[in-house]
This record gives C-alpha cells, structure tokens and sequence, in this order.
C-alpha cells in the first residue's frame, strides 16, 4: 500500500504526539492506530505497522531513563525477557489472525476497552514500605499484558506501571519511569516477528521513527509535568469514534 505525502505528514505529527504521550503516561497506540485506520490499513495492517514504529520511542525513553540513572535494571530485566517472550507469541497470534472476520469485530471492542481504561484508571501515588519482588501472580501479570501488547498495545505502558505500583509497591513515578523497560521489550518483540511480514507499510514506519524518538525526548522531560490533562480526553473521544465507525463496518451490513 502507498500512502499519499499528506497522510505520511499526517502520521508523523501523530507519532511525535504518541512517543510524548506514550513516555509520559501509555496509551500512544490510541492515536496512532486510529490514524493508520484513518488511511485505509486493515486492523491486522495498522497493529502490525503501529509495532514497527513504537519501538523506537519507547526505546529511546528507555535509553534516556537508564542513561540518566531513574531506571535500574538490575532486579527487573528477568521479568522483562519474559515480556519479551510473551510479546513474540502475541505478535504470532496476530499474524496468524490476518484476515480472519473475527479481528475486525474484535478490534472496536479492544479500542473500546482500552480508552476506558486509558480514561478512567488512576494510578495510586503512593509508596510501599515492603515489596521488593514481584509475587507470582505479578508474574503472570507480566505475561498477560506481555502478550496483550504483542498482539494490540494501546495502553500497554499504563498497565505495567499499575502492576509495579501493585505488585512492587512502587510510587507512579518510579512505576511509570520502570514501565519503559516492559515497553520497550515488548515492542521489540514483536517488531523482531513483524520485520519480515507483508503487513507491515514500512512507508509509514520510516517516517513515523524520527517523529516518535523526538516525542518520547520530550517526553521524559516532562515526566513529572501535568500536559496530559487535556490530551487523554481527546484521546479517549478519538479512539471511541474510530472504534463506533469500525464497529459499524463489521457488525452492521
């Protein structure tokens, strides 16, 4: 598929948005796949084109975080591998899914669900005194949203985060800063599986990464800045629209 210079203009402005928002809080997909909706990619086509350009946002907040000394990856990079791992075998289910009528009705619902979470959930600002590992249904948690970003994504940053503030006991900050790691492994995986496919419009993936590693620069200097007050509700709108307008594509005839 070839995409015409106004939609690529387009797609780039949108990934210096996800990369900030993505680094600051999760929930970049939110804007980026409606966009890649927007320009006509079937759901499996812009999941799996979003995966090859997330990567390198979330990469370099990572980068940035461990290279400024607020991410420690001493006690977190087994449960990272295993993210990775359960991010390769999302990413499989959705190649395996390309085409099948039932990701096109699943897609709005998944859209849906995670702008609700990405609206609503707070994340608690507080810090315990006592966990230091994660138990094992943490765990399991780590695999969960593993495979969940391998496969979709939206929202992926957030869930993590909430499962370090639950399963390590660790302030939103700390949480949020951590979360980087998760995301960047998890995004690697599945553009490792997702780098050989069709699916993917690499048209758009190149001109997507240097939008998305500007946003997710600016993004970790404003970690502890309020800037999302007014982007995540026109987020959330967004999301909800594009998944009513794909709802009534699959459902209605």
């Amino acid at each position: 598929m070839t995409l015409d210079p106004e939609w690529l203009l387009l797609l780039a402005a949108v990934a210096f948005l996800a990369g900030t928002i993505d680094t600051l809080a999760g929930g970049g997909g939110l804007i980026t796949i409606p966009a890649f909706l927007m320009t006509g990619l079937t759901p499996a086509a812009a999941l799996a084109t979003n995966k090859c350009q997330a990567f390198a946002g979330t990469l370099t907040a990572a980068s940035r975080l461990v290279y400024s000394g607020h991410l420690q990856l001493k006690s977190l990079w087994p449960y990272a591998v295993l993210a990775f791992a359960a991010s390769l075998l999302g990413a499989w289910g959705l190649r395996e899914s390309a085409g099948a009528p039932w990701l096109e009705r699943l897609v709005p619902i998944l859209l849906i669900g995670a702008a609700l979470y990405f609206g609503f959930v707070r994340l608690p600002d507080l810090e315990s005194e006592h966990a230091t590992r994660f138990s094992r249904w943490s765990v399991i948690g780590v695999a969960a949203i593993g495979f969940y970003d391998g496969f979709f994504g939206p929202g992926t940053g957030s869930l993590f985060a909430l499962l370090m503030v639950t399963g390590l006991g660790m302030a939103l900050r700390s949480a949020t800063i951590h979360a980087k790691l998760f995301n960047a492994m998890t995004n690697l995986a599945a553009l490792t599986l997702f780098v050989t496919s069709d699916l993917v419009v690499w048209q758009a993936v190149w001109v997507m990464i240097p939008a998305q590693i500007l946003g997710a620069l600016l993004g970790t200097r404003l970690i502890l800045g309020r800037g999302l007050a007014l982007v995540r509700p026109l987020v959330v709108l967004m999301c909800l629209l594009m998944a009513i307008k794909l709802a009534s594509d699959a459902w209605l005839p």
